[in-house]
């Protein structure tokens, strides 16, 4: 169970007087109320033709028992889903995890609040756990505004517990905001704005405060202050608070940085600099990127035409032979030990995908690297083949993309509409936004890694008899 520190928060931190962010669309309180009333929320007083007094201190409890609240009320206790399901939602997405709760005791029905023109809604200046309120200590409001909230159709709260600087609680209609109301004085200034004022408020008990055996009651639905009475209890929402595409909006401004910071006219410009960093890195003439270090094993079997046997060592990874397969060879496995990279025989083929070296490159040959989110520059997921063969690298950029043809730049690919397919081709390349991660962490990487495996750290795969 998660605590709460109700003096570190709502006292001394700041969770008093803060505004939530949340969808409103998806939590139209608005809407909600409006349709029930069937008129515009702040002016709601021309909707009756009743003539309400002011309310006094002598009036205490009129200020909540008008028809409107009867209205609201009733439609709660007519069963009013669209309400209370929203309300119920709302508490377990938003509230507890901003509260960084998993569970705590909620206020069954929200309290309606209508502040009338010329008029308040809280009758008497006080605080919630006073003497002649009882609440419990550690109780958080949340207000909801279902109009705009300022000036004198609002609530008036200290901004500091005791210190009697009263400032309005500001809010836009659909807006939510935590206050301290159990500590902080708070109470209605005479509505002058010519408007009414609609709103509702409930209150959150975190367990770490709550006493089962408590016999303080409501003052007004004289309900005791435990589960079952005046609270019950609600379970934050287990469903991710983000959506992929939020995930992909900031991917897609990280992106836009990127491009900006290297001056990058189009998306594969920034794999086309990656490429050039980890060949100058690697000390080799050309780098192509593709989607991981397997489909690189596989494209440079491919380019050298390899046929026959290729003999790896009896420990690597369960893909490098799979690779070796689908390119039409058969595998031998022979017991060879290795630390960093190690040589696909016959063939100048390098799995290179645990070293990470400057001037690793080894003339004539082909270095496959690997970018898996355990490796030295950890993208989550890419390889790339070093070369010195221009013939092998204008290959590879071809028909790792289905076969597309490059532009005159070297750098973009011909449009598909307007392209005409000469080569077989593969789904096989590296997409920009991993090239972007790829060039942020290239700048920081050292001359000489240590090498991350060896053969020690391998399966046996000779044993597993699944290569047949």
């Amino acid at each position: 169970m998660n605590s709460f520190d109700y003096q570190k928060e709502m006292v001394y931190g700041k969770k008093h007087l803060k505004t939530l962010v949340f969808d409103k669309k998806k939590y139209d309180f608005v809407k909600v109320v409006s349709d029930h009333f069937g008129c515009e929320l702040k002016n709601i007083h021309n909707w009756t033709k009743t003539k309400y007094n002011f309310f006094t201190p002598d009036m205490l409890g009129k200020d909540t028992h008008t028809e409107f609240h009867k209205w609201f009320y009733k439609k709660l206790d007519d069963d009013w889903k669209e309400l209370t399901e929203t309300y119920d939602k709302f508490v377990e997405e938003i509230i507890l995890p901003y509260l960084n709760l998993d569970e705590a005791l909620v206020q069954v029905y929200p309290n309606f609040r209508v502040q009338l023109p010329d008029n308040v809604a809280v009758v008497i200046e006080h605080y919630d756990s006073d003497e002649n309120h009882h609440h419990p200590n550690g109780e958080i409001n949340f207000i909801v505004a279902l109009t705009d909230m300022f000036d004198t159709n609002t609530i008036w709260t200290e901004k500091s517990c005791r210190f009697r600087n009263f400032v309005p609680l500001e809010q836009k209609a659909g807006d939510c905001t935590s206050f301290g109301g159990n500590t902080h004085t708070h109470f209605n200034k005479v509505n002058e704005t010519g408007q009414s004022r609609v709103s509702f408020d409930f209150r959150i008990l975190p367990l770490n405060y709550y006493n089962p055996h408590t016999k303080l009651h409501s003052v007004t639905t004289k309900q005791h202050y435990v589960e079952g009475g005046y609270y019950k209890r609600v379970f934050a929402s287990k469903k991710k608070i983000y959506e992929a595409r939020d995930i992909w909006d900031k991917e897609k401004e990280k992106f836009n940085s990127t491009m900006i910071k290297y001056n990058m006219k189009s998306a594969w410009g920034v794999v086309d600099l990656f490429e050039k960093k980890m060949a100058e890195y690697a000390g080799s003439k050309y780098a192509v990127s593709v989607d991981s270090c397997t489909d690189a094993l596989y494209l440079c079997l491919k380019y050298l035409k390899a046929s026959g046997t290729i003999t790896l060592p009896s420990k690597t990874w369960i893909s490098v032979p799979c690779s070796v397969i689908q390119s039409g060879c058969k595998v031998e496995f022979e017991d060879r030990e290795w630390s960093g990279a190690y040589q696909l025989k016959p063939y100048p083929i390098w799995d290179g995908a645990v070293r990470m070296k400057r001037r690793m490159y080894k003339p004539n040959t082909y270095h496959c690297l690997s970018f898996h989110i355990r490796k030295h520059i950890p993208i989550g997921k890419g390889g790339m083949i070093l070369t010195d063969d221009k013939k092998a690298y204008d290959w590879f950029r071809t028909v790792r993309y289905e076969g597309r043809t490059m532009s005159d730049d070297g750098i973009n690919y011909v449009m598909y509409k307007d392209d005409v397919i000469k080569s077989q081709g593969w789904n096989m390349y590296m997409t920009p936004e991993q090239a972007a991660r790829g060039l942020e962490l290239i700048e920081n990487i050292k001359d000489d890694n240590p090498d991350q495996e060896s053969s020690g750290s391998c399966k046996n795969l000779k044993e597993l008899n699944i290569y047949n």
